[in-house]
């Protein structure tokens, strides 16, 4: 190696970290540049003056400019001197004293091996480190551990073949007893080790879950000791866990959450600390929170998160507090309800923070106001005043950070108020056209786009008649809006649309002529993109410009992707709207839908679910939509048809299904199946048979391999029960196994409805599936899906369900029995249906039923509708024979659960038999008629009753 060449750059590097002037750094960078690092041979000299200079600050920049080099100048060097410099850095790096030092080095070392380990040179190396992290010297091993991380960051892919040996030795180093430092840097590197791991390997799942009890008492060290940067670090590591598919914290989830609320609550602490633990708190919120849920601990947590919601902000408003992301916790949507029924301690707290000085604790605040205002309902009425003079002080003059914030959660507020919210319209709706006009930038159209999703809000609140006078302005503007290059623009304007059409319905009509090009124009966008990224890697202890050439280690490179996924959001709006406003606007929508619907058909097969869902129910609500234009006769159940379908209707009809069936079998995610099944259902409901009858086989084929679990959506996560990792991702799998059951299970209820007779070889392929479900072994889920399927055929079926009634009695008997009071309660109502339907005598069996079903009838409450089903099924045996009912034991505890609270389907036989009982002048009836009265008030008034119209005609003249 040339001595004067080291010398000289030697020098240069010298000028550079003792450099005072941005002047002398950039003359000595430019030296650098043109006379050193366009040859080779800068690499081994930057390695010597990094393991030989005197001073730390010049062995770092040396250091980390040899890193730099690596990548283009590696392979030009002799295979001897390559190895020379291997050997060296291993030996430098273990003399080094200096901690920054170290780290530099180690990214020399993980950039080197980026290049030799893919060409299966430097094979000592892993054993090396291994070596380093088993060494009694705590530098050593932390020297090891922070190679091994470095490693993940440049042969993540080699490094993964070796994760079974890595969690033994990360076993140790997770409770090295010397060194703080071993431990973090393990913690992270275990932060990096989660991306690898794949939610069906169980044994790399249960490694690392294994190991997250020792990694809390990490980050408790850290708190402990008051170290901010350490506790930091940990704190970001157990962050990104969250989000990760795969379950690694499941496990402990529970007591990390208890960990969590305890480090936040306790104000011994330093504030920085708690903040830490308090938006970790919210992010589990974010993404765990179905979990939060399965739990049950929401509710405490939220108790606990009020005092610290409440303690004293700091006299700086730009310092950050507690305060500030306990607030933060309320705002995730599946978590409103609960978090809103403490409205009267939490809103006060709110408006008072409302009134401080910084922007930040005021966008906390009005952030959590919109969320609990979504769910509030009526007790919003008494804080209207204070709340709307807060709110519109802040749009009017608020920063323009906050303006968005403070629109929508007036927006909250007028759609949870309703007519309650008139005296505020006019104030309101002036400044929303106001901000629909606006134009700017990013934070002025984000105004802009909720305004334009707010006037749909408003006009659904003010009613018809109230907005009429700003039907026209809003249009325009909205219109406006949508002209412009923005995504946002157009979701808020087909938003916007969708509402105001529901509004107005026909007289929107004249307005379809400027949407409907623009959502062709939509569902039509190429969504083909290239993306380019210039993959920098900024390293620690880099110096601003040192080295700053094009020379440095790039890796970056044209990567190709062909999802954008703003248009695909653009296009879920979209169906969502084509189907809203042919809904509402009918005739003005006529010229479009054939385009429209080719459009929505290609979008079946889009990459989003979402926006396949989206196009499912548009192309359902366009069929819906035909049908209800031809006004037909109500259809009537059986095939042949004895109800003719229009024209438009059955030609809808032939476009949607097969389209649907195509791809439903290829379809790999249970929500789109899910939805499949019930929008299929509701069209059965609405349209009658006409829909399903050509494509009964079809239909039938998938939802048999639904009930038999081998649908491509219930295999495409795992293979098989036996890949499941833990309860979490079972309860997961569980839970939308369930739902997709439950939708297949509705779907064939409703093939009973409109085939009545005809369904019967139908009932003769699913009835062995889905009484499979009733079995004691499977989930609570599963069994009341059975047995409230079943019992919804009973009903459906009427007397052609005769032919099953033995098998179905004794399934519904046995259900009546079981533990979980949904599958007892769905079976009081089959049980109930089944005598209602079948033509054969079932009196010799009613004190059985009626023994079953006795304690659903005295429960204190009506908890998955147990006492209205238990009511209707004693109402039925009454109407089917009253002779053959203990009537004066029966009667006196049927009425005490009377009148029906939440199920008022079963007003029907209920009222029904009370009347029965009242014409023919029962006297078992006359004791309890003090008790009945009240009860047939009650109900006469109730505006959600379902009485038929004969017994409220008898009941009222009484």
């Amino acid at each position: 190696m040339d001595a004067q060449f080291v010398n000289n750059l030697q020098i240069l590097l010298q000028e550079i970290s003792g450099a005072s002037s941005t002047e002398a750094i950039q003359k000595a960078t430019t030296a650098l540049n043109q006379q050193f690092y366009s040859t080779a041979a800068c690499v081994p000299a930057l390695l010597t003056i990094a393991k030989d200079n005197g001073n730390s600050a010049v062995r770092q920049l040396a250091a980390v400019e040899l890193r730099k080099r690596i990548a283009k100048f590696w392979d030009e060097l002799d295979d001897s001197v390559q190895q020379q410099m291997r050997e060296a850095v291993l030996k430098a790096i273990v003399d080094e004293a200096s901690d920054p030092v170290r780290h530099s080095m180690a990214r020399v070392i993980s950039s080197i091996a980026k290049v030799d380990i893919p060409n299966r040179k430097w094979d000592n190396l892993v054993q090396f480190l291994y070596e380093c992290c088993q060494s009694p010297t705590p530098s050593h091993r932390e020297i090891g551990i922070y190679v091994l991380d470095s490693l993940f960051e440049t042969i993540a892919d080699t490094m993964e073949a070796h994760l079974g040996h890595l969690f033994i030795l990360f076993k140790t180093l997770i409770n090295d007893p010397e060194s703080l430092v071993v431990q973090v840097t393990t913690l992270e590197a275990l932060g990096k080790v989660a991306d690898f791991i794949e939610p069906e390997n169980r044994d790399e799942v249960s490694n690392y879950q294994a190991l997250v009890p020792s990694m809390v008492q990490v980050l408790q060290k850290c708190l402990a000791t008051d170290n901010e940067v350490y506790a930091s670090r940990c704190f970001e590591v157990f962050n990104s866990l969250l989000i990760l598919e795969a379950p690694l914290l499941n496990r402990h989830f529970g007591e990390l959450i208890e960990f969590s609320i305890n480090v936040g609550s306790n104000e011994e602490l330093d504030d920085k600390l708690r903040i830490m633990a308090l938006n970790f708190l919210s992010w589990t919120a974010t993404y765990k929170r179905g979990r939060l849920q399965k739990l049950k601990i929401v509710k405490p947590l939220i108790e606990k998160m009020l005092p610290i919601t409440a303690q004293e902000d700091p006299e700086d408003i730009d310092e950050d507090s507690p305060s500030r992301p306990a607030l933060t916790f309320r705002h995730v949507d599946e978590l409103d309800d609960e978090i809103a029924s403490y409205h009267e301690k939490l809103l006060p707290l709110i408006f008072n923070l409302m009134n401080e000085g910084s922007m930040v604790i005021v966008k906390y605040a009005v952030n959590a106001l919109d969320c609990i205002l979504e769910s509030i309902g009526d007790p919003i009425v008494g804080y209207l005043p204070q709340l709307m003079e807060r709110l519109v002080v802040l749009l009017d003059s608020g920063a323009m950070e906050i303006k968005p914030i403070a629109l929508s959660a007036i927006g909250s507020a007028a759609h949870s108020s309703g007519e309650e919210f008139a005296p505020y319209f006019d104030a309101v709706i002036s400044r929303v056209k106001q901000a629909m006009a606006l134009t700017g930038d990013d934070e002025v159209m984000a105004l802009r786009g909720v305004a334009t999703d707010m006037a749909g809000t408003l006009a659904e609140a003010a009613g018809k008649d109230a907005f009429h006078p700003h039907l026209e302005e809003t249009v325009q503007l909205a219109l406006q809006g949508m002209e412009s290059d923005s995504s946002l623009m157009r979701e808020s304007g087909y938003c916007y649309f969708g509402v105001i059409s529901r509004v107005f319905k026909e007289e929107f009509s004249k307005y379809i002529q400027f949407i409907a090009p623009q959502l062709l124009k939509t569902l039509r966008m190429d969504e083909t993109v290239q993306f380019g990224f210039d993959l920098e890697e900024t390293n620690e202890g880099e110096m601003a410009g040192a080295g700053g050439d094009e020379d440095d280690d790039d890796d970056s490179e044209n990567l190709p992707f062909n999802v954008n996924t703003a248009v695909a959001d653009e296009k879920e709006v979209a169906a969502d709207a084509a189907g809203e406003l042919f809904a509402n606007a009918t005739e003005g929508f006529l010229p479009y839908v054939e385009d429209i619907a080719k459009e929505l058909v290609e979008l079946l097969g889009h990459y989003s679910d979402t926006a396949r869902k989206s196009a499912v129910v548009a192309l359902f609500a366009f069929i819906r939509t035909f049908n209800a234009m031809s006004k037909p006769e109500p259809w009537k159940p059986g095939v042949p048809l004895r109800v003719p379908i229009d024209d438009n209707t059955m030609s809808m009809i032939k476009v949607v299904l097969p389209a649907l069936l195509q791809v439903w079998e290829d379809e790999d995610d249970k929500l789109v199946v899910i939805q499949i099944c019930t929008e299929l259902r509701l069209i059965m409901k609405d349209v009658g048979p006409a829909v399903t009858i050509d494509y009964v086989e079809d239909i039938s084929t998938r939802l048999l391999e639904i009930f038999e679990k081998k649908a491509l959506c219930q295999t495409a996560d795992l293979e098989d029960e036996d890949d499941r990792v833990d309860e979490e991702q079972d309860d997961e799998l569980a839970e939308h196994d369930s739902l997709l059951i439950g939708a297949a299970a509705d779907c064939v209820a409703e093939f009973a409805e409109v085939f009545a007779d005809a369904f019967e070889p139908i009932m003769d392929t699913f009835l062995p599936h889905i009484s499979g479900y009733a079995n004691p072994t499977f989930a609570t889920s599963e069994r009341a899906m059975s047995v409230g399927c079943l019992a919804e055929i009973s009903k459906n079926m009427g007397p052609s369900i005769t032919k099953y009634a033995e098998t179905l009695f004794q399934a519904f008997m046995e259900g009546l029995g079981d533990r979980d009071l949904e599958v007892r309660s769905n079976s009081a109502y089959g049980v109930g249906a089944l005598i209602e339907s079948a033509t054969i005598d079932a009196s010799p069996y009613f004190g059985d039923v009626l023994k079953a079903v006795y304690p659903l009838i005295k429960l204190e409450d009506n908890t998955n509708n147990a006492r209205d089903n238990a009511a209707g099924c004693v109402a039925r045996l009454i109407l089917e024979n009253a002779d053959a009912v203990p009537l004066a034991d029966v009667i006196p505890v049927w009425i005490s659960a009377l009148p029906i609270r939440k199920d008022h389907l079963e007003d029907i036989p209920v009222y029904d038999a009370v009347c029965h009982l009242l014409k023919t002048k029962r006297a078992e009836i006359e004791p309890s008629l003090p008790a009945l009265t009240p009860v047939l008030k009650q109900a006469l008034e109730d505006p959600a009753s379902l009485i038929s119209s004969e017994s409220k005609q008898y009941l009222s003249s009484l």
